[in-house]
């Protein structure tokens, strides 16, 4: 059980599909914040900067814009059908709209 729960936390490194649906189920939960809507969404991005408020904004964009990039080049950001069906759209939507106010 412990080493489930700690190849779960570790998937959410590279959100890969995994063959075990548990562990899809929980990446695509970790993810799930990426398909809210915009209001939230919004909030979630500029807390993810305030984290990261020790670098200054030339050597922050690049680096989140590649983060961006990583998930809107998959062609699945959410790896189980209901997760995919209800967020994939506006978690996309959402990605592109932050990559463009970099």
């Amino acid at each position: 059980m412990i080493s489930n729960c700690a190849a779960q936390i570790l998937a959410t490194k590279a959100h890969q599909a995994s063959t075990d649906p548990d562990t899809n189920y929980f990446t695509d939960a970790d993810l799930s914040i990426l398909g809210q809507p915009w209001e939230v969404y919004e909030t979630y991005y500029k807390n993810v900067r305030k984290e990261y408020a020790m670098y200054p904004d030339f050597l922050y964009n690049p680096g989140r814009k590649k983060v961006l990039q990583h998930f809107l080049s998959m062609d699945r950001i959410f790896k189980t059908n209901h997760f995919f069906g209800l967020l994939e759209a506006p978690a996309r939507a959402n990605l592109q709209r932050e990559w463009t106010l970099l």
